[in-house]
């Protein structure tokens, strides 16, 4: 899976779309790329939410068939995250 850009269609009303970095603040970090983000908040808890778009890369869908299994890996820390599946935009 990789990071997509995120058309204006699916910026929701009340977020804004932002280009996150690494936390060093390097652009050209090869470990860890800037992505564009969905930014909000959560209308029970108040927290900041940061949804990055993601697409299934040429065999990705393959493996989840067959079994495969999705990682999340995090650099640092561990924060309360959600993965969410979601039909296509029409």
């Amino acid at each position: 899976m990789r990071p997509t850009p995120i058309p204006d269609a699916e910026v929701w009303e009340g977020a804004v779309r932002r280009v996150i970095s690494p936390p060093d603040g390097d652009l050209t970090n090869p470990d860890i790329a800037p992505v564009e983000a969905v930014i909000d908040r959560s209308p029970s808890t108040g927290a900041v939410n940061l949804s990055v778009r993601m697409e299934l890369e040429d065999d990705d869908l393959e493996k989840l068939a067959a079994g495969g299994m999705v990682w999340v890996t995090f650099w640092g820390h561990i924060v309360p995250f959600a993965v969410t599946v979601v039909e296509p935009a029409r």
